[in-house]
């Protein structure tokens, strides 16, 4: 559930408080959610913003919400943009649900919009020119071309909803009444998706066992099947053994009369010209037995395999009955009977900056772009680090640093930032300080280190060539934008 335009309205006046504001501290929680910690006037406070899904808002929290295990490229380029400016205004510019955070500091100004629009929210950076520094997440609109580097155009207005009775009471006592009790509701909401989110994870493993069980029970009832044929083939073997004597070395079938409570009636059996007849018989007999035995295995197995399915039906039914706090428990039982998920990895520890084999800057989109701190280096980072989607470039021809782009799985580089990564090649090569170079750029997996070769040096395929006209600007907001991540 997201706020509506007239919650959005009444937040927007109760946070009129925050302004002047200092920014002591940028948060990233998830893909497009972000908290500030800010200090004024009237103490401090945590202001939330989320884009995310069907849980767009804005208030003031009491608890700050946990920190990403990996934060985003965005939070570093907030963190450089906004701390330590102040937080001028909290406004409704117009567009449907949009508010704007302006900050300003040292005479200069910049604003995160916030497009709390539902499942096409998003949070942009913007500078004083009204030009996105940067998103939260990529750009979802398919009628504003909302890319770093374009003037922001905010979302077509519309209607205003005919006003209703509010979903939020104001709790008293609290210095941000209505951001209280927004705060109170979606707390509600995030345990209802904690604890759905929490079985949902338990009980795929468990169904998806469930389901192996159901086949293998399938399977078993297949074998079943065949036990009653392992009669006719000791029955064949008896009437051989009964007529050894009559049956001619070398013959490929027998016509035999077998004695039943109906009478004798004639037989005709196929046998392996290549065996005696008393190999023939041993034959159906070893068959008989193969198959007599198989049927007590799958009876056992199959009963055994029936408790498991019981097993595990039970515990997927307990799994949708449980609270949050239960399902510890349920785990360990799902773990012993095999069908536990895997167990959460805690993210990597990081070592120093100083130990990297290279250095970090973003592009004005906020991408990650790594430049190899020398020939040793270079080989770390492109053998070791690039992944193989990542973007990978270096100066045509000259010696210097390799540089790689950091992409997701699928994504293709903006333009700015291919600009931004090819002008980092050029100056960290040997052509620093001529007004134009060559770089080429291929994808990381297409770069290889070829043995007993001298450090730094590679081959790559599927190249593409960029004729690079060096920007001063360019250059000099890039080398700025050395971060620690």
């Amino acid at each position: 559930m997201s706020l509506h335009q007239s919650e959005i309205a009444e937040v927007v006046a109760e946070l009129a408080l925050l302004a002047g504001a200092r920014v002591d501290a940028v948060r990233v929680h998830g893909e497009r959610a972000l908290s500030l910690e800010l200090h004024g006037r009237e103490g401090s406070a945590t202001l939330f913003v989320s884009a995310e899904g069907d849980r767009t808002r804005l208030h003031v929290v009491s608890r700050r919400p946990p920190s990403a295990e990996a934060p985003p490229p965005f939070q570093a380029l907030l963190r450089r943009e906004l701390e330590g400016a102040r937080l001028a205004a909290v406004e409704v510019p117009p567009g449907d649900r949009v508010v704007a955070l302006r900050f300003e500091r040292a005479g200069a100004t910049a604003s995160i919009v916030a497009e709390l629009t539902g499942r096409h929210g998003n949070l942009f950076l913007v500078d004083g020119a009204g030009v996105i520094r940067a998103s939260a997440g990529r750009n979802l609109s398919q009628r504003r071309r909302l890319v770093a580097g374009e003037v922001y155009a905010p979302p077509a207005p519309r209607p205003a909803p005919a006003a209703g009775e509010s979903r939020f009471s104001p709790v008293e006592g609290s210095a941000f009444p209505l951001s209280a009790s927004i705060e109170a509701h979606y707390r509600v909401v995030e345990a209802e998706r904690a604890l759905a989110e929490a079985r949902r994870r338990l009980r795929e493993p468990v169904r998806a066992g469930a389901a192996r069980a159901r086949r293998a029970l399938e399977k078993l009832a297949d074998e079943a099947a065949r036990v009653p044929e392992a009669e006719g083939d000791r029955r064949t073997a008896d009437l051989v053994k009964q007529n050894l004597h009559a049956i001619p070395r070398g013959a490929r079938e027998v016509t035999l009369t077998e004695w039943t409570e109906d009478g004798p009636r004639r037989v005709t059996l196929a046998l392996d010209p290549a065996l005696a007849p008393r190999e023939n018989m041993e034959r159906f007999y070893r068959r008989y037995r193969r198959i007599a035995e198989s049927g007590a295995r799958v009876e056992a197995r199959t009963a055994e395999v029936r408790a498991r399915v019981a097993a595990l039906d039970g515990l997927l039914a307990e799994i949708e009955r449980a609270p949050l706090d239960g399902l510890a428990r349920l785990e360990r039982e799902a773990r012993r009977l095999g069908t536990a998920p895997r167990p959460q990895r805690p993210a990597r520890r990081r070592d120093s900056d100083a130990a990297l084999p290279y250095r970090t800057y973003l592009s004005a989109a906020g991408v990650q772009i790594l430049v190899g701190r020398g020939a040793a280096e270079n080989d770390q980072l492109t053998v070791r680090v690039a992944k193989g989607n990542d973007l990978w470039l270096h100066a045509r021809g000259r010696s210097g640093a390799h540089v790689v782009m950091r992409l997701g799985r699928g994504r293709s580089p903006d333009q700015e930032s291919l600009l931004d990564a090819a002008h980092l090649a050029a100056h960290f090569s040997d052509a620093r300080g001529e007004p134009s170079t060559e770089v080429v750029t291929t994808r990381a997996k297409h770069v290889r280190k070829v043995k007993g070769s001298a450090l730094g040096a590679v081959t790559f395929s599927q190249e593409r060539s960029l004729l690079l006209r060096v920007e001063p600007e360019r250059l000099a907001r890039l080398l700025q934008s050395e971060s620690d991540a």
